[in-house]
């Protein structure tokens, strides 16, 4: 090659020559198809970016594409199929969906996965009647929450603490949808004694848990130690607080000898439960019966009144009754309390004071309070009193009169006309 260049130099002729070839080359190379077919391939290329940020494009091109080659072309059910599915895509968009938000700080670990888990398999018979029993009572404690300018995901603590059921009493005696023991309930207002245990009251428990969830988070500034606090009690939160200096729940729940079991899992347990009540489908609950929502209207009563007579003229049925008023321990309004609120159908009120006013105030209820001696049998008890022994089983909630002992106090009806008052039951209570 050197020796080929020498050679040109030392003739300039050749040199011109060469210099004449290598002219044409660049112009044959630049106007040449195959150049041209280089260039046109190139502009897809750009088009094909564009592409990527439209889905339905894509699958229109690429469908496309197929039927111009020589693939073999998909059958019209399956085109169909493909066509329903461009047009999902096209026609719903994220607005159509519900977004779920929460109001208390959600985590998902571990312990949560496995609550929600036990939730959906060997827990699945009554968390799916604690879902269904929950629209009852929900609409009523989230506005409850509301006007205590508290989370109404809090709501969904009586979930776990009872499945939303009045009549709940665990092995510790905690007693009614929220769990209150006695002196707690006693503590946030709710009456405890021989004719209501109000603590079986939805909405009157409901204020109580506002308030007292309340004042825990004033004293923790954490919803998960407030919760964890419901569930212990503020003391022993404090406590394991000060030990680990952390307010971070998860940070204490890992040391076991702090806290018991029960109040370790009381959050994650919380948690996967409300996950699972806000999206049921989400989780596999997508056929829950819900029980609807009964609204229901407070009527005064004066006195002790029968429930007997209250169903007469609220003209519905006594399980009605029962059922918006759980808190009642005997068959009539607590002779204690100069009038007493009871609740009944919403729809009912109009009809039901214009009936109890006709209704003398004799009938309503005659009774007394009887201290059972030794060797007192039912039968010699109802005789006494020219009464029968349904009747007072009936006003005792007794299911056998074998349920009596002495010492005990029943309420006897009497034929008497004096109505029963807190001033006669008092004195009936001394003598």
């Amino acid at each position: 090659m050197t020796n080929l260049w020498r050679r040109i130099h030392k003739y300039p002729a050749m040199l011109n020559i060469s210099y004449l070839i290598l002219s044409i080359i660049v112009c044959i190379f630049f106007f040449s198809p195959a150049f041209a077919f280089v260039t046109e391939t190139t502009e897809p290329a750009s088009k094909d970016k564009s592409y990527s940020t439209d889905t339905s494009k894509q699958i229109n091109t690429s469908s496309k594409a197929t039927k111009e080659g020589n693939e073999p072309e998909t059958s019209s059910e399956e085109d169909q199929y493909l066509q329903k599915l461009t047009d999902i895509a096209t026609t719903t968009s994220d607005e159509d969906e519900e977004e779920i938000t929460y109001d208390v700080p959600v985590v998902i670990n571990d312990k949560v996965e496995v609550y929600i888990k036990y939730f959906q398999t060997r827990g699945r018979k009554y968390f799916e009647k604690w879902l269904a029993r929950s629209e009852q009572y929900l609409p009523m404690v989230k506005e409850i929450l509301r006007q205590h300018d508290l989370p109404e995901d809090l709501a969904y603590l009586a979930l776990i603490e009872s499945g939303f059921n009045p009549y709940a009493k665990s092995r510790a005696k905690a007693v009614g949808m929220w769990q209150f023991m006695k002196w707690t309930g006693k503590k946030y207002g709710l009456k405890v004694d021989m004719w209501v245990d109000e603590r079986r009251d939805p909405e009157k428990a409901t204020w109580a848990a506002a308030r007292y969830l309340k004042g825990l988070y004033d004293i923790f500034n954490s919803w998960h130690l407030a919760a964890a606090s419901y569930n212990a009690g503020e003391g022993r939160i404090l406590r394991a607080v000060k030990k680990h200096n952390t307010d971070d729940f998860w940070i204490i729940a890992k040391h076991k000898r702090t806290l018991k079991r029960e109040t370790r899992d009381y959050i994650p347990k919380y948690i996967a439960a409300l996950l699972i009540a806000k999206e049921p489908e989400k989780y596999g609950f997508a056929d829950i019966k819900y029980l609807p929502h009964v609204a229901y209207a407070k009527a005064p009563i004066p006195g002790a009144t029968d429930i007997k007579i209250i169903v007469e003229a609220c003209e519905c049925s006594a399980e009605e009754i029962k059922e918006l008023n759980p808190e009642l321990l005997r068959w009539f309004t607590p002779p204690n309390v100069d009038q007493y609120e009871i609740k009944i159908p919403a729809e009912k009120i109009g009809i039901f004071h214009a009936n109890f006013a006709t209704i003398p105030p004799q009938e309503r209820l005659n009774f007394l309070v009887h201290k059972i001696r030794k060797g007192e049998t039912l039968s010699l008890i109802a005789k006494r009193y020219n009464t029968s022994t349904e009747s007072i089983l009936y006003l005792n909630k007794l299911r056998s009169a074998r349920y009596i002992k002495a010492g005990a106090e029943i309420i006897v009806p009497v034929r008497g006309k004096r109505v029963a008052t807190p001033e006669t039951t008092a004195h009936r209570q001394k003598s």
